[in-house]
């Protein structure tokens, strides 16, 4: 059976862990207890719905635990939660009319702790309470981020999915189905397929109940909510711990330890300014999806009023989603030019540090060393100086560190210590920071690559159907007519808005990948040079015990295990 796929990254995560900690035990190294907690976050998975949907069917499809009852004639009458693999799973009473119309004081408490939201209803979709339930914890609640829609026993209907899809549409105003998962499923053919001997019957039943559509859609919404950090940011603590504790048994050099720690603390300033960058420009490019979603609700809104407001609304739409443009890319731009002045700032303190200073100085002294010519005295470094140098040390540590630091100087590393990098004038960091200073500026227009006219302009297409519609008199119409004409005003609204959620995705698509390039100069390749100069030195340590080899290979093991998450999401 397939799996979540958080589960099995989970799984992996805990098992490097747990291998981490026997080496430590197995090499009496010390270790604070709180190396190794391994309590990872769980995915937090509420069920919620309609009566008698196949809630419970669909977690146990899910997670195949035993215990939970299925079957005709069996309700959840209580919020009950199942505990699986890296899993919290509540699942709550159904809603049903006269009996159970809105979620209760315990499953209102559940829903608060869902990650994801698995609002579940049958092929008959919504009625009035199981609507209105849900428009509670949509709207009243602010859960719509976090909710999934599943159609479940949808084999027993001949309607397709667009028709089904249609047929919600109204109940998710002024939301439009694109902005939820919606998956379909038949539990009941899973639960068919596990009792079919011929295997062939199986696959179809396993087909018709779309479980693997629904573990799809799970993974797919924590990648996009950024839940796999959840396994990446301790795998990256497991990283540090046990890099370090390669440097303490296999180096012994201390202008290579300084030189680690100092290389290590740039990078570490580099992170989390990269980090707080990225954190701030999606608040901003968040900020301009809503205020463009919220133009496309005016203008589908403005429907079923007087012709001439709606070209209005229409005509301004386009000319102030420009302008919200314009304004996000110069706050934007704001936040780039204060993030880099602060990165700056924080590389010249670092650099200025007493033990800064002397790592340089003696990596100076190490460059210029020449043994022939100076019978391979090294007193002029200091006669007490912790780093000074020997005849072991080697020229390609000062051209790794030359690599390490190229963001600080463009020619060696001494200047550094000359002029206290009272500028960073000639780094390649100064220049990275000239090319981005216009990344966001006014040469680089969002609008322009998109072509407004394309997207929201086509608003033009929606109001020649719509006003034919609205001059009918209603009065003249009959129940059927009347029903298909709200059918049509509902897919025009839906129309409008989902040309003005697929400009907001172009726009931001547009600035995402401007925001990639940025990163990329202005912090990836000072990175990666560290990390090269780091395995560079690291490599030309003597010490090549049995035990560094196994923490080597270790350290392998969480470095793929990182790169194999980070590319769910």
């Amino acid at each position: 059976m397939s799996e979540i796929n958080y589960n099995v990254l989970k799984e992996k995560v805990e098992i490097l862990y747990h291998r981490s900690s026997e080496l430590w035990s197995s090499s009496n190294f010390k270790a604070l207890e709180t190396e190794f907690n391994t309590d990872l976050v769980p995915l937090n998975l509420v069920f919620a719905g309609q009566y008698s949907a196949g809630k419970s069917s669909l977690i146990k499809m899910l997670t195949g635990i035993e215990g939970i009852k299925i079957g005709a004639g069996v309700t959840t009458d209580s919020v009950t939660q199942y505990q699986y693999k890296s899993l919290n799973i509540w699942d709550t009473p159904g809603i049903l009319a006269s009996e159970c119309e809105q979620h209760d004081a315990k499953a209102l408490d559940a829903i608060t702790k869902a990650d994801l939201l698995v609002y579940v209803i049958t092929n008959e979709l919504f009625d009035d309470v199981v609507g209105a339930a849900f428009r509670n914890l949509c709207f009243n609640q602010g859960r719509a981020k976090e909710m999934m829609i599943v159609i479940n026993k949808f084999e027993s209907d001949s309607a397709d999915k667009e028709i089904k899809i249609a047929g919600i549409t109204q109940v998710l105003e002024p939301k439009i189905p694109e902005d939820f998962p919606i998956v379909f499923t038949d539990a009941q053919s899973f639960f068919d397929a596990l009792d079919e001997d011929d295997e062939q019957e199986r696959q179809e039943l396993l087909a018709l109940s779309n479980n693997e559509g629904l573990i799809k859609a799970i993974d797919e919404f924590v990648a996009q909510r950024g839940l796999y950090s959840r396994l990446t940011t301790p795998l990256q603590q497991l990283q540090t711990i046990v890099e370090s504790k390669i440097d303490d048994l296999s180096i012994s050099n201390p202008l290579q330890k300084g030189l680690i720690n100092l290389l290590t603390q740039n990078k570490r300033i580099f992170q989390t300014n990269r980090r707080d960058l990225i954190k701030k420009v999606e608040a901003d490019l968040d900020k301009l999806n809503e205020q463009i979603v919220e133009y496309g609700n005016r203008l589908a809104d403005a429907l079923g009023g007087e012709q001439e407001e709606f070209e209005k609304i229409q005509d301004s739409s386009t000319h102030e989603c420009k302008r919200l443009i314009n304004s996000a890319l110069e706050n934007i731009q704001i936040t780039v030019d204060e993030c880099l002045v602060d990165l700056e700032t924080e590389i010249v303190e670092l650099a200025n540090t007493p033990a800064s200073l002397k790592i340089n100085e003696a990596l100076e002294a190490a460059k210029n060393f020449n043994p022939e010519t100076e019978q391979g005295e090294v007193s002029r470094v200091s006669k007490d100086d912790p780093l000074k140098l020997n005849s072991t040390l080697s020229q390609s540590m000062t051209k790794s560190a030359e690599q390490g630091f190229s963001f600080l100087a463009r020619s060696a590393i001494g200047d550094a210590s000359k002029t206290g990098l009272r500028s960073v004038s000639g780094s390649t960091l100064h220049t990275a920071v000239k090319e981005i200073g216009g990344f966001f500026g006014y040469k680089f227009k969002a609008w322009e690559a998109v072509k407004v006219a394309d997207k929201i302009g086509k608003g033009a297409k929606f109001l020649g159907p719509a006003m034919a519609i609205l001059g009918v008199a209603m009065q003249t119409y009959d129940d059927y007519k009347q029903s298909e004409h709200a059918k049509e005003i509902l897919k025009i609204k839906r129309d409008i808005r989902t040309n003005f959620k697929e400009y907001s995705a172009t726009v931001r698509k547009s600035l995402d990948e401007q925001l990639e390039k940025l990163l990329n100069i202005g912090f990836d390749q000072s990175i990666t040079g560290i990390d090269d100069a780091l395995r560079e030195i690291r490599s030309e340590s003597e010490n090549k015990s049995e035990a560094v080899n196994t923490l080597r290979e270790q350290l392998d093991d969480i470095v793929n295990l990182r790169k194999q998450i980070q590319v769910a999401y």
